[in-house]
């Protein structure tokens, strides 16, 4: 399966409290390899808070985010994992239908 990563932190307490950006991408990292996944890549955005999103516009100020969303337009992706709300990885940020 491909797989690519989307890792965040919104504050610098976040990556105080433990949750940097490189304990997000090494979490992400090793849970792909455990499942035997093919990490294409890890797209990241820094200090950048969901707060600044404008739902009704649809646009997100994220590069990195946006650099994800692309990438799912031009390449072969079967899913998307972020390490959110504390890092659990149980279920993938997007999954794409396999006709």
């Amino acid at each position: 399966m491909n797989v690519i990563g989307y890792i965040r932190v919104s504050t610098s307490g976040q990556a105080k409290d433990g949750y940097s950006l490189a304990y997000q991408q090494d979490e992400i990292r090793s849970y792909c390899q455990e499942q035997g996944w093919n990490l294409q890549d890890i797209f990241t955005d820094e200090g950048i808070s969901g707060a600044k999103v404008d739902e009704e516009a649809i646009e997100v100020d994220r590069i990195g985010f946006q650099n994800m969303l692309s990438a799912l337009d031009t390449r072969t992706i079967d899913e998307v994992w972020s390490c959110q709300q504390k890092c659990s990885l149980k279920t993938p940020l997007i999954q794409k239908s396999r006709d």
